[in-house]
């Protein structure tokens, strides 16, 4: 009897644990199921809400859906209602695979600065994948998307009496190199990083303007034409190499130093499709780990040529100068002040660049001395107390930018100079 109740205890608490670890097994796997569904959803309703969704067609053919169009509601609701899975951990895929799937249809949708684009393959994708894209490569994050042939008849339909995009670009380097990029235009420009700086230009007047302010001379011509599907950006840099990845969501710049090489800024435009997220731009100096070196020999270089300026033309010690200027008796003439800011003129070229000689004008003024010439690379902007007449000596562009070289009038020597215009 004793046994035989010993036995059958046992057989009910094996019963009831196997029925415990049954039920927290199905406990597991709806909360997991369930959890699965509840990102799904908050991804599709929540964070599938891009600044643009891009499709390309089988054709070969680039068209873009601004946020709150109806083309770009109904391609929108089509992936919310295709996607069943959401997970953020999902197999990775290499740059060479997601470079294939651009060349080939798809659909993406990106944002316009944050870099959590994503996209749906539309030709050879039998698991029906989503991938989320990174700086290199990708990651499936959601599989088993449904009615694929769905979303291509939707996305075709919207495509109907809309603008098509080539995928398009081509770089153009200056043939001019920039001689300072220090006191000259660079509020006009992002900085990137030491010595490199950048712009967008949109339309041929803003073109215009920065063609005169960096003398840009290109091999091609760039006319209001370009502007119709393009987009420029305009990166002048001290860094001599650089190469352009360009993708549909973003555009990558990398710079790199070149051994043996006369650093001199340069313009590198960038024509490129407006299909392209312009807005979206990863600059990646490889320079950057040497920069110091090369800031270095840069301010060594500069500051060699203000100790070599010649103190009998260019005025270094400002209270020096004016008690042998108070004691001076007469004035020199126009034409040999005129031949003392040659000297001024052609050492302004490291400081504003060169200007034609004949947009000269010479005025007489009188101003603080400066320290436009001998301020050395680390220095700031010095002005003296005192004022002084001189000859004002000009040559500037046709967009009103230009430079003036002071002259004194008593003993010819440059006491500073002055840029001006925009």
């Amino acid at each position: 009897m004793k046994n035989t109740t010993k036995i059958i205890t046992i057989i009910i608490l094996t019963i009831i644990a196997i029925g415990l670890i049954v039920a927290l097994f199905i406990t597991q796997y709806n909360k997991q199921n369930k959890n699965t569904q509840t990102d799904s959803t908050i991804f599709a309703k929540n964070i599938i809400d891009p600044d643009r969704i891009v499709y390309r067609n089988g054709k070969g053919e680039y068209y873009q859906f601004e946020k709150g169009t109806q083309s770009y509601n109904q391609i929108k609701e089509s992936i919310q209602k295709a996607i069943k899975n959401y997970n953020e951990s999902g197999n990775t895929v290499s740059e060479n695979e997601i470079d294939s799937i651009h060349e080939k249809s798809f659909i993406e949708f990106d944002y316009e600065t944050v870099s959590k684009n994503y996209i749906i393959p539309l030709e050879e994708n039998e698991n029906a994948n989503m991938i989320k894209l990174g700086n290199t490569g990708g990651m499936i994050v959601s599989s088993n998307l449904k009615n694929l042939k769905e979303m291509i008849m939707i996305a075709d339909e919207q495509t109907q009496n809309a603008q098509s995009y080539n995928f398009e670009y081509r770089e153009l380097l200056s043939r001019n190199t920039i001689t300072s990029m220090e006191y000259k235009y660079l509020q006009r420009f992002k900085q990137i990083n030491y010595k490199i700086y950048q712009t967008k230009i949109q339309d041929i007047e803003t073109y215009e303007l920065y063609k005169g302010m960096c003398n840009l001379a290109f091999d091609e011509e760039i006319n209001e034409e370009i502007f119709q599907n393009n987009d420029l950006i305009l990166t002048v840099s001290l860094v001599p190499k650089i190469t352009v990845k360009v993708n549909i969501g973003n555009i990558q710049y990398t710079y790199e130093k070149m051994n043996d090489v006369d650093y001199q800024y340069t313009a590198h435009l960038l024509i490129v499709s407006k299909i392209v997220n312009t807005d979206c731009i990863y600059n990646t100096d490889l320079t950057e780990i040497e920069a110091q070196v090369d800031r270095d020999q840069f301010e060594e270089t500069f500051d060699a040529q203000v100790d070599k300026l010649n103190t009998q033309i260019f005025v270094k010690d400002f209270d020096s100068f004016y008690q042998e200027y108070q004691n001076a008796l007469g004035e020199i003439a126009k034409g040999r002040a005129e031949e003392i800011a040659e000297v001024g003129f052609e050492e302004a070229k490291r400081v504003v660049g060169e200007y034609d000689k004949n947009t000269q004008q010479c005025r007489e003024i009188e101003v603080h001395p400066n320290n436009f010439f001998t301020r050395k690379y680390t220095q700031r902007d010095q002005t003296a107390s005192y004022t002084v007449q001189v000859y004002a000596i000009s040559r500037q562009d046709e967009m009103g930018n230009g430079v003036q070289i002071y002259v004194d009038k008593k003993l010819g020597k440059i006491v500073g100079a002055s840029a001006f215009g925009d």
